[in-house]
């Protein structure tokens, strides 16, 4: 199964770094590691009241090549390009014949 052709979106992905703020302490950012296409797509945007608050939580699912996802660690932040919306993985697995990974990640910040 060739899905090369349903790669239309853009995913950035940010990597939590220490640096040192040049006070004898550290302070993280995030740094991009690279951009790659995906294919991205929202499976879920279910409203909750947690301790008297209504979030909006919203999950993708994204399917990208299995070389370019095994650079994906699991404490990467993920950003569809044009979107401010910055995303963490739930769960990853192989699908088709090994050359695909489907993930799945819910939004931060919301």
């Amino acid at each position: 199964m060739d899905n090369s052709s349903i790669l239309k979106q853009r995913v950035i992905v940010k990597r939590l770094t220490k640096t040192a703020d040049g006070y004898g302490g550290w302070t993280s950012t995030k740094s991009t590691v690279g951009t790659y296409w995906a294919r991205v797509q929202e499976t879920s945007g279910d409203i909750d009241a947690k301790n008297g608050i209504r979030l909006h939580e919203v999950k993708i699912e994204i399917i990208m090549r299995k070389p370019t996802a095994d650079l994906i660690q699991n404490e990467d932040v993920l950003q569809v390009e044009g979107d401010s919306a910055e995303y963490r993985l739930n769960s990853t697995f192989q699908t088709f014949e090994n050359f695909w990974v489907k993930s799945t990640l819910t939004k931060i910040g919301q």
